[in-house]
Order: C-alpha cells, then structure tokens, then sequence
C-alpha cells in the first residue's frame, strides 16, 4: 500500500446547530451546541485513513486536553502521529462553526498551535516526505510553510495534492510543483481571478492549469465534480442524498481521492466517483471527523448507485 502524508492543522471545532446563518448585527437562538474534532489538515488525514489508506500526520497541537484528544482520535484512526509536535503555552487550534437547517456552514478559525507549523518542523520531518508516496497539503497552516513543503517535496520529486483552503492567492513556484489541484468554486475563482459559470467551466479550468498544476479537480458541491486534464474533461456527477452538514464534505473529498488514485486500481474518472461518494456520505451527518465514512461505508454506499 502506497504511503500518504497529509501535512496540515489540527481543530477543535466548536458547532451551533441553527436555523439560519446570522447576518451582520443578528443573533440567531434556539441554537445547539456540539463539539467535534476537526482542522482540515485533521479532516483529510482520518478520511484518507478510513478510506483505507496508510497515512502518516504531520501536525501541531497545543499542550491542553483538546490536543491530547485528537492525538487519541487520530490514533484510533490507525494514523502514524509520530510527526505530530505538540506546542507548550499555545491552545490548540480552534474553529467556531454555524451551521443552518439545510447543512450550509460558516467557519471563523483561531489557528492557536497550528501557526507553529514551521520549516523547522518540516526539516525534522524530511524523512517522512522522502518516503511518502503522495503528499496532501491545505492551507490552514503558516503559507511560508506551505511554500517550504513544496520545494522540499520537489526537490524529492514527489506527487503532491494542494486543496487550497483557505482560498488565497499561490505563486508559481507552489502551482508549478502540483500535480493535483483540488478546489471548489469560490477557491477557483480567487486562484484564477474569473468568475465561474456552467458555459466558462472549462475556460476557468485551462487557466488554472497553465499556473502550473497537472491536473485540475473542481468541486461543485451537489453537482459533482469537474475534471480537467491531457487526458479527461468531464463532469462526474455526485450522489443525491438528504444533507444535514457540508463541514467536512470538501475535507472527506480530498482524504478519499487521495487513496483512491494512489492504489493505482483506478483512474480519475473512478477516483473522483469514489471521493464523490465519502464527500456524499458525510453530508448525511453532523460534525467533522463525525462525518468521515469508512472504506465498507463508501463501497457499500457505491454499489447501491
């Protein structure tokens, strides 16, 4: 089994259940209140893990029971948490999360320890990108570091997979060391500086390719997802299912593609349907890693379709 290394933050993630998003100067009540374990670097790793693949964490927490509880959660997840660092005097990350009656979310993230992931931390790490297979990277960890992850993992000639969230701007060192961009609409058009729509698709996608990554996935929530390749460019059309919380569907998205196109059994249509699944799958549920699918779940759920 190929080795993934998912590199990225480590939340606490602290929901309102409500029944509807807050505007500007409102207070919604009535809310319940729930706690899950989350992060997206955390999301992706235990979807990968779950969806059978072997996975190794690069993380920081903070030294506090919220850090030692997703240590745990991680572990029991059959993930390698040697890498993860954990910070004295720093709580770990934490993200506030609103969640309306039709699952759509809003998230504000206070990053505690995961603005500790530093290329000090990465040198120590070497060994693990050298021996990984594929390399999963967000954007919830300091963006220096990021840049650093990628030359190193360049430097080693290794496959990397970047789902660019938070949306910002790349520069052309991080798109031109890619070989999977992974992004939804939003993050598209902050990346490509053009408005999406279902006539431009493929116009959006060619311009991001040329920054740089090899292969473009766009996730279009409830419609599928969008491929553009050399070789593919196709609309894989996702799963209908009743959603009670999108938190983590991008996150499950990217652990399960991430396993799927490393087995080397699939191809990118297949790896995209297979990820579409885990992301339709957590939907269903409330919470983050609460959400996450397993590998018998995802099969399960595929050969009902």
């Amino acid at each position: 089994m190929g080795k993934i290394l998912v590199i990225g933050s480590t939340n606490m993630d602290i929901i309102a259940m409500l029944d509807h998003l807050p505007v500007p100067g409102e207070t919604v009540g009535n809310g319940n209140l729930a706690r899950a374990h989350g992060g997206k670097g955390a999301n992706q790793a235990v979807a990968a893990a779950r969806a059978g693949g072997n996975v190794t964490f690069i993380t920081s927490v903070g030294e506090d029971d919220d850090g030692k509880k997703m240590l745990d959660g991680f572990r029991e997840d059959g993930i390698d948490t040697d890498r993860v660092t954990v910070i004295s005097g720093v709580p770990t990350g934490t993200a506030l999360i609103f969640v309306d009656r039709n699952g759509e979310n809003c998230i504000a993230v206070a990053p505690g320890a995961n603005d500790f992931l530093s290329k000090d931390i990465i040198d120590q790490a070497e060994e693990a990108i050298k021996n990984a297979d594929l390399i999963l990277l967000q954007l919830e960890i300091p963006y220096n570091t990021v840049q650093y992850i990628c030359k190193l993992a360049a430097r080693h000639q290794k496959r990397i997979i970047l789902n660019p969230a938070p949306a910002r701007a790349l520069d052309e060192d991080v798109l031109g060391s890619l070989e999977y961009l992974v992004l939804n609409e939003t993050e598209a058009e902050i990346i490509g500086g053009q408005k999406i729509t279902d006539d431009n698709m493929e116009e959006v996608c060619r311009s991001l390719r040329e920054l740089g990554p090899q292969q473009i996935i766009l996730t279009l929530g409830s419609r599928g997802s969008y491929i553009f390749s050399d070789q593919v460019r196709q609309l894989v059309e996702s799963f209908q299912v009743k959603a009670v919380d999108s938190t983590a569907a991008g996150d499950t998205f990217c652990g399960a593609f991430a396993v799927s196109i490393l087995s080397g059994d699939s191809d990118i249509i297949s790896a995209v349907r297979f990820a579409n699944a885990a992301g339709a799958l957590s939907v269903t549920r409330q919470g983050a890693q609460t959400s996450i699918p397993d590998l018998k779940s995802i099969k399960e759920f595929l050969a009902r379709q």
